[in-house]
C-alpha cells in the first residue's frame, strides 16, 4: 500500500533475512523507535522489539545496561554495534544492510 517499510527496498542486500535477530529497545508510539522499525522491515531485517515503556522492568534493563534511558536503542549482534538516535540508526542500517 505504500506504507513506510512495507515493501523490501530493492538495495536491501540478499542475505538479510539470514542475519542475527537485532534487538530494538523502545516503545510503540515513539516518533523516534517509528522510523527505525520501519527501516529495520524495509531491509528485510529480523528484529526483536524490547518495550520499555515506563513502569517496564525493560526499562530498569536498560539503564541497568548502559546507564541511562534513552530510545530508540539498537543492538546488533551481527557488528557488535549498539547505539541511540535515529537518525544516525538508519543512516547505520543503509550503510551495513543495503548493497
Amino acid at each position: 500500500r505504500g506504507l513506510a517499510g512495507s515493501q523490501r527496498e530493492p538495495n536491501a542486500r540478499p542475505d538479510n533475512e539470514q542475519m542475527e535477530s537485532l534487538e530494538l529497545w523502545g516503545y510503540e508510539c515513539s516518533p523516534f523507535v517509528k522510523s527505525v522499525r520501519e527501516k529495520l522491515c524495509a531491509l528485510c531485517l529480523p528484529h526483536t522489539m524490547v518495550s520499555c515503556s515506563r513502569g517496564s522492568a525493560n526499562r530498569d534493563r536498560m539503564i541497568e545496561k548502559t546507564g541511562r534511558f534513552q530510545v530508540p536503542y539498537l543492538v546488533d549482534p551481527n557488528t557488535g554495534v549498539e547505539m541511540y538516535e535515529s537518525p544516525e540508526i538508519v543512516e547505520y542500517l543503509d550503510a551495513v544492510y543495503t548493497r
